[in-house]
């Protein structure tokens, strides 16, 4: 990506977030998302299979973390 490539993207996250930290509108704008998000997570709650499923998933992302810094350690 050549230098205007990076600049243009820069200001883009940078205006983004100004948005969000100084639009008055603010709460207007995601409070329909944070209120979806929650349902969802409430829904999510009352589902044993997806609830093992994501501990399942957490388990194996930390063995990974584990022997990666096994061998990490073994390495240095």
């Amino acid at each position: 990506m050549n230098m205007i490539g990076k600049l243009i993207l820069t200001t883009v996250i940078l205006g983004g977030g100004a948005f969000f930290l100084f639009s008055d509108s603010f709460d207007e704008f995601i409070a329909q998302y944070a209120n979806a998000a929650s349902t969802d997570i409430e829904k999510l709650k009352d589902v044993p299979v997806t609830y093992d499923k994501i501990n399942q998933a957490f388990e194996v992302i930390y063995e990974k973390f584990v022997n990666l810094k096994s061998s990490l350690t073994d390495f240095f």
